[in-house]
């Protein structure tokens, strides 16, 4: 029986205490009035439980800066501030707002708002520099977006053909290429990432609860339970080592100068199962697209640093839109499904990488994140603050599933407010999407004295 694709959450607190974005400061003027407690609808403010004439030290963790105990304070005794903690997560593309966002979506699995007063910038590198086309937002149908109107995000990964052949009797002479179909464009990737057996573990029950797949070596050092949702990948020249779990959806190899004879053995010990290369992305990766898409390559996974960049300084967008438009161009587009990682920090990264020319991503220091990690600009175990020892695999599954479930409604908003029904027809739709440069040279490039 037909049953719409559906993610089941299950609330996660963080491990420790919860960390606290502002921080709410209680000077000496206060005179414990106690109009701070009846302006608060939040409970940051409370009486001391051992002296109840005396405010208890504000609960900072709980503030949704609305300021309205600072507005009713009759003393102005209260003020409130960025922690230095907030102020210390992430760095570059990681965003403290970014960080904090992950770890709150991993919690409740809840769609975060934002837009109250925001006086920041509405563009900035990368992905930020473009906005998705949503001119569908005002249809009078978007109330069915979760229920009259169904909006796939399955994807397909592998070859495609461009037309089918019958012999005069009817039968089928077109060979039908291999593919995997996916509920969601998001695959897990663990295999950058620094995390003990039970997170691992946890992150692989995750991938099997959401339907999807997750990446790790093949001869990686995983706990028990392997499924068919694991997509092993094997080094360059070492095609023959051992794994042992059941038959994969899908197989990896990493790129090297005999990347066609590595492909070649895969398939002829995983028959019928698409076989993708792993690549370093870096300057001249069109070229090198072109020539894995002519031959019986069916993914290329793509890999970018968590700046989501290429060692040369090249932008993921800049690099998926170039490889997209080659492979086109070559009449190859077809032939060749694009996986692309790194560089993902928010849920809207991910339309905006499909609508650049991926068919799909891979999460990964997201997932970290949603674990704890505060995604440091230079990650180091001797400068680690994530404490792993307290992870379980049911807390970090769930943590995992929360936030790709949200994820996944964001994805869902964007897609019914360009009036997109299916996340196939996202891919290298670049059309679809208003890029910052091209809009401000639009606008200032006829002016007198515009570059």
């Amino acid at each position: 029986m037909y049953e719409r694709y559906h993610v089941p959450k299950n609330e996660m607190p963080p491990l420790g205490a919860p960390f606290s974005k502002s921080s709410v400061i209680r000077d000496a003027r206060c005179m414990n009035c106690g109009r701070c407690k009846d302006a608060c609808i939040y409970s940051v403010h409370e009486r001391s439980t051992a002296d109840p004439r005396v405010m208890a030290d504000p609960k900072s963790y709980l503030c949704k800066n609305c300021l309205r105990c600072v507005e009713d304070c009759p003393q102005r005794a209260l003020s409130v501030e960025f922690s230095k903690s907030y102020l210390g997560l992430g760095g570059g593309l990681w965003t403290p707002q970014r960080v904090v966002t992950i770890w709150n979506e991993a919690w409740t699995g809840k769609i975060p708002v934002f837009g109250a007063g925001y006086r920041g910038m509405f563009s900035g590198t990368g992905y930020d520099s473009m906005w998705t086309d949503m001119s569908e937002i005002v249809r009078p149908t978007r109330d069915g977006i979760h229920g009259r109107e169904f909006i796939s995000t399955s994807v397909d990964l592998g070859k495609r053909v461009d037309y089918l052949e019958f012999d005069e009797a009817g039968k089928l002479t077109t060979k039908m290429p291999c593919f995997v179909e996916l509920p969601i464009p998001m695959i897990l990737d663990l295999t950058r990432l620094d995390l003990t057996q039970q997170a691992r573990k946890g992150l692989m029950q995750a991938a099997k609860a959401l339907g999807t797949l997750f990446i790790s070596p093949a001869e990686g050092d995983l706990p028990n339970g392997r499924n068919g949702s694991m997509v092993p990948v094997f080094a360059a020249g070492n095609t023959s080592a051992k794994f042992e779990s059941p038959n994969p959806r899908m197989v990896e190899v990493e790129h090297s100068a005999d990347w066609m004879a590595d492909v070649k053995a895969l398939k002829e010990r995983f028959g019928g199962v698409p076989v993708g290369v792993r690549v370093q992305a870096k300057g001249g990766i069109e070229k090198l697209a072109i020539e894995l898409a002519s031959s019986e390559v069916d993914i290329i996974h793509i890999l970018y640093d968590e700046q989501g960049s290429e060692p040369e300084g090249r932008l993921a967008k800049d690099s998926l839109l170039a490889i997209n438009r080659a492979l086109a161009t070559a009449s190859l587009r077809e032939r060749v499904s694009i996986i692309a990682g790194g560089g993902l920090a928010a849920a809207e990264h991910v339309p905006k990488s499909l609508l650049c020319g991926a068919d799909a991503v891979t999460l990964e220091r997201a997932l970290k994140a949603a674990l704890g990690c505060h995604a440091c600009a230079v990650c180091s175990k001797d400068s680690c603050v994530m404490d792993q020892n307290g992870i379980t695999s049911d807390w970090a599954k769930w943590r995992a599933v929360n936030m790709v479930g949200a994820w996944r409604d964001q994805l869902l908003e964007i897609m019914g407010a360009m009036g997109v029904r299916e996340a196939r027809r996202l891919r290298g739709e670049s059309g679809r999407a208003i890029f910052y440069e091209e809009t401000e040279k639009d606008a200032f490039a006829n002016i007198k004295g515009g570059a």
